[in-house]
């Protein structure tokens, strides 16, 4: 699940009752941009942040939220308004890596002592929190196909050009490349419950990742602040993708192929 520098839970007029499906939008346009990673880290949205385990792609929502703060991080903040309102209309679709060697390493997490936020009388010190992160050194370049409502795709070009990274914030990412229009990529499987579970693809190999989609639009702000997170705007689902994992004694191997 995306995480953002500004967490909290998104509220909504909409209090009871099941999600509502993504709605399919008829005529999107398709984008496609490549990246390359010195180290690629993402959580698998089912795990704890003090013990994440790594998995070689990203959920739709990172993908998305990532547009919308690059947006606004170059200072095209209404356009990054506008583009949250239809979030939950876009779809993604992600290739990923040939493959990807994760390994685990031990954090050491500081976080500022606030005597408005808590009674202390250490203010001003840290406290530490231990854990640990899978990250993975990756084979060859992950590519995003991202498709966006007409008005919308010449800002997501904009945002994918500048994205510099993926996954967590120290997932540093470079474009290769250009961005691109496609057509929907059809030859990716990399693909929601609704379609995989009616149709599986002929081919071996792949595997189950449980990810986060958006299910209905984000609130869109509350007072100075922008709420992107959590919530039942989204909800995890089984994805399907091309390769498989193998386990060794010091870590875990992707393989796409």
């Amino acid at each position: 699940m995306a995480r953002k520098t500004r967490r909290a839970q998104a509220t909504t007029s909409e209090t009871s009752g099941s999600p509502e499906p993504v709605p399919h939008v008829a005529h999107l346009r398709w984008l496609r941009a490549r990246y390359h990673f010195h180290t690629f880290c993402y959580r698998d949205p089912r795990s704890a942040f003090s013990s994440a385990l790594g998995i070689p792609v990203v959920s739709p929502t990172a993908v998305l939220l990532g547009i919308a703060s690059t947006l606004f991080n170059i200072g095209k903040a209404n356009e990054a308004l506008a583009f949250i309102r239809v979030a939950h209309q876009c779809r993604v679709a992600v290739d990923p890596p040939n493959g990807a060697v994760f390994f685990r390493t031990f954090h050491q997490l500081r976080r500022y002592i606030s005597t408005t936020k808590g009674k202390t009388h250490r203010a001003g010190f840290t406290d530490i929190n231990q854990g640990t992160k899978e990250y993975a050194l990756v084979d060859g370049a992950m590519t995003l196909f991202v498709g966006v409502p007409q008005e919308f795709a010449e800002a997501t070009k904009l945002a994918l050009r500048h994205r510099d990274h993926l996954g967590t914030h120290d997932s540093l990412c470079a474009l290769v490349g250009e961005v691109e229009e496609c057509q929907e990529p059809t030859d990716v499987v990399y693909l929601p419950p609704e379609r995989w579970q009616n149709q599986l693809p002929p081919q071996a190999g792949v595997t189950i990742l449980i990810l986060s989609q958006f299910v209905k639009p984000l609130t869109p702000t509350v007072g100075s602040h922008w709420w992107m997170a959590g919530g039942d705007n989204t909800e995890r689902v089984p994805y399907m993708i091309k390769g498989q994992f193998f386990g060794t004694t010091r870590g875990k191997i992707y393989r796409k192929n």
